[in-house]
């Protein structure tokens, strides 16, 4: 069985700091999957904790400037950037403001991987695993997916080959 997420269902609410806005695809004890708008120069929110993955979706990046490390620039689409959700981070844009995707992860109980994987075969999928469309299309289970939408794969699947975008799979794995 496989869970369709359309993006359009998704509800926007504030960050935990207030300075912007996303929209949680799914959340679980201890780690979460979630769309987020940089819409201006802002202070990230504090994930002390947390592992973190961010991937730009749309836009011409940003860069992130922590306290005492070296800046985390995220300029090209698709391309997932892992950090510390617990470094104090200030977001400064590129350009106009950009679209991203981001999974969080508790320190010690769930580790994330984010793979993005351009039109072609994905997969084999896990149960567990999100799927989700950057860009374009693609076809698993008699679904349908476009931008921005989501699958969240119950059980063991084919691989998915109907594909004509870039599609990112997060996978979410309990830790001993």
């Amino acid at each position: 069985m496989t869970n369709y997420i359309p993006f359009a269902s998704l509800s926007v609410t504030p960050w935990a700091n207030g300075h912007g806005r996303k929209a949680d695809i799914a959340v679980g004890d201890g780690w979460s999957l979630a769309f987020a708008w940089l819409d201006r120069p802002a202070p990230f929110s504090d994930y002390t904790g947390i592992s973190r993955t961010i991937t730009l979706v749309e836009g011409d990046g940003f860069v992130l400037d922590f306290t005492d490390r070296p800046p985390l620039h995220v300029s090209q689409i698709g391309v997932p950037a892992s950090f510390d959700g617990g470094w104090s981070a200030r977001c400064h844009l590129l350009g106009g403001s950009c679209f991203v995707l981001n999974a969080f992860s508790a320190h010690g109980r769930w580790r994330h991987t984010v793979r993005v994987f351009e039109p072609g075969r994905i997969g084999p999928l896990r149960a567990g695993d999100f799927v989700v469309a950057l860009c374009g299309q693609a076809r698993l289970d008699g679904l349908v997916i476009g931008p921005r939408d989501s699958l969240a794969i119950a059980g063991p699947t084919e691989t998915m080959s109907d594909t004509n975008g870039v599609m990112a799979i997060i996978s979410f794995d309990r830790q001993a």
